[in-house]
């Protein structure tokens, strides 16, 4: 039955193919859900759009630290791109994103290992480094399909309501709020990888990322403390408002080195753990 599944499934003779076969629909709900979160908000902005002066009014008479917390730099919600930025890209598609890639991460290694399925894995023989790359990849691969979803629900859903934005900008935003979700999502793979805890990698690497989020909403409030946002994963992506201003490069260069060092924390604490203690 197994020999006719793979001969049915190519995909299913690799760890990266196994993987993304065996969350396809997890993977289709959260495209789903993210495009979803993409179109909801189309239909509100013709009553921004008309009462644009009066938002305007309201927010500049709010204090600069709370205006900056909520809306950027910037400080736009009413232009297509500032009101996409403001109430989509600043809050509520990061975390779904983010929600994703936890769990994806967590499940990774020790989510094999809590199902008693590691072993077999790694009885075909694949070396344990190989296991983490494809797994890593499965991840990144889960996350860009969920965020061409997300992408094509603005340019899809956005012009009946006059919700057209720059389709650069739109990918920079998608770009960056993806590789933000992949720099957590590889914390929580070397994590799991390092103590075969799904739930205590998510745990941790939840807390991180609501840590961080904190420390860059409040950091800037006091001139003693403003320093640490730049020790905040989430100030590289929040800071860039790249729906505004295009892609961040420096926060984007170092999104991908978090994920990066998450990965290589993973190779390195999974080779090295006993799985027979």
């Amino acid at each position: 039955m197994a020999t006719e599944a793979l001969r049915a499934r190519p995909m299913l003779r690799t760890v990266f193919g196994k993987t993304l076969w065996e969350q396809r629909r997890a993977i289709a709900g959260w495209a789903i859900g993210l495009f979803a979160a993409g179109a909801m908000y189309a239909p509100f902005y013709p009553s921004i759009r008309e009462n644009a002066a009066t938002f305007d009014r309201y927010l500049e008479s709010m204090p600069e630290f709370f205006r900056e917390a909520f809306l950027g730099r910037t400080g736009d919600f009413t232009s297509p791109a500032g009101y996409l930025n403001t109430e989509l890209f600043s809050f509520f598609a990061p975390l779904l994103f983010l929600v994703f890639a936890i769990g994806a991460g967590a499940k990774a290694i020790a989510g094999e290992e809590e199902r008693q399925t590691l072993d077999i894995l790694l009885a075909a023989p694949i070396p344990r480094r190989r296991v983490v790359v494809e797994k890593f990849l499965a991840m990144l691969a889960g996350g860009a399909i969920l965020g061409a979803f997300l992408w094509l629900a603005v340019p899809i859903t956005g012009p009946p309501f006059d919700l057209r934005v720059d389709l650069g900008d739109l990918t920079a935003a998608v770009v960056m709020c993806y590789l933000l979700a992949m720099a957590f999502g590889a914390i929580a793979l070397a994590v799991g990888a390092g103590t075969g805890r799904r739930g205590l990698a998510i745990g941790i690497t939840g807390g991180i990322a609501a840590g961080s989020w904190l420390v860059d909403l409040l950091a800037p409030a006091a001139e003693a403390t403003e320093w640490l946002q730049y020790l905040s994963p989430m100030h590289y992506y929040l800071d860039a408002e790249p729906m505004l201003r295009g892609l961040g490069v420096t926060g984007s260069l170092m999104l991908a080195g978090i994920a990066l060092a998450g990965f290589l924390a993973a190779l390195v604490l999974f080779e090295r753990r006993d799985l027979a203690a």
